[in-house]
């Protein structure tokens, strides 16, 4: 039972120490409203906000950041 607990908590410890505090620019998603449309017209307005594609999306590391993506394709 020890062996198998200490793997638990050894990968536990793992996963929770490679988090790490962020200090790049928060995410911005751009504003989008938008109206839902009945027989009667459009007239409730809703506001929304787009979320871009993992193309725009990078990856962190302790040192600094890259970008994933390079023309059409993933790197």
């Amino acid at each position: 039972m020890f062996p198998k607990l200490s793997l638990i908590a050894f990968t536990l410890f793992a996963v929770v120490s490679g988090q790490q505090v962020g200090t790049q620019t928060a995410e911005n998603h751009p504003a989008l409203p938008w109206q839902k449309c009945t027989t009667a017209g459009c007239t409730t307005q809703s506001a929304g906000a787009v979320v871009l594609d993992s193309n725009w999306r990078w990856l962190h590391t302790t040192s600094g950041y890259t970008n994933c993506y390079t023309g059409n394709t993933f790197d």
